[in-house]
């Protein structure tokens, strides 16, 4: 039991509860984290609430306390706010664990970097001689070609698909059963709206929808 690591998840919200899920099943294949509970600034948090069964522990400022023996992962899904609170624990020392849900399928290749604080559902699989930022979540079935770069705090929903030698940027938003065609760009902050089809690269900030993706303004 001395691999098992202590382990809080920062969102109490529908993804922190989820993660827990996922944590679980981890550790029924292998004792992996001894789940400590939620960490979450929201109002109607306070001593005694309980989620799923695990008790919330306070805000963030508990992680910060007892960074010495406990890691966390951070399960906001705007990913901004996620960029904004583990940029800021990490400057205090705070350690950002991956949590990597495989339930007997999904593949990482070899020669493939991934940053601290992630979450991958089941089925993520992901080729040779990727890079794969902070805080990236990939949602269930996520395909991602070779050489793909993904940056920080992206978020790419269900059943998408990223083809060889794309390079995604920070922050951006792809949702799910979307494709991206090989060799494009996606700038920071972008949203691919989920079904569409990647042609032409996305520039940052924008909103692109359909098949083939087009700018959406009035969705920006």
């Amino acid at each position: 039991m001395n691999d098992v690591k202590k382990i809080v998840l920062i969102g109490a919200g529908g993804f922190g509860r989820e993660v827990a899920s996922m944590i679980e099943v981890l550790n029924e294949i292998k004792p992996t984290y001894e789940l400590l509970g939620f960490l979450d600034d929201g109002s109607q948090y306070h001593d005694g609430v309980v989620i799923n069964g695990y008790p919330w522990l306070g805000n963030h400022d508990w992680i910060v306390e007892h960074k010495a023996e406990t890691v966390c992962t951070c399960c906001i899904a705007n990913p901004k706010i996620k960029k904004k609170i583990q940029e800021e624990l990490t400057e205090k020392g705070v350690v950002f664990e991956t949590i990597i849900a495989y339930k007997g399928f999904g593949y990482i290749g070899p020669g493939t970097e991934i940053g601290p604080g992630c979450v991958f559902y089941g089925g993520v699989t992901i080729s040779v001689d990727c890079k794969i930022g902070a805080g990236v979540v990939m949602n269930q079935m996520v395909n991602i070609g070779h050489d793909v770069s993904i940056g920080d705090y992206t978020t790419i929903m269900p059943f998408t698909g990223i083809s060889g030698n794309c390079k995604v940027g920070e922050t951006v938003n792809i949702g799910g059963h979307a494709f991206v065609v090989p060799g494009r760009k996606i700038g920071d902050g972008a949203t691919v709206a989920a079904g569409s089809i990647v042609f032409a690269n996305v520039k940052a900030g924008t909103t692109v929808l359909g098949n083939p993706a087009k700018r959406m303004r009035e969705l920006e």
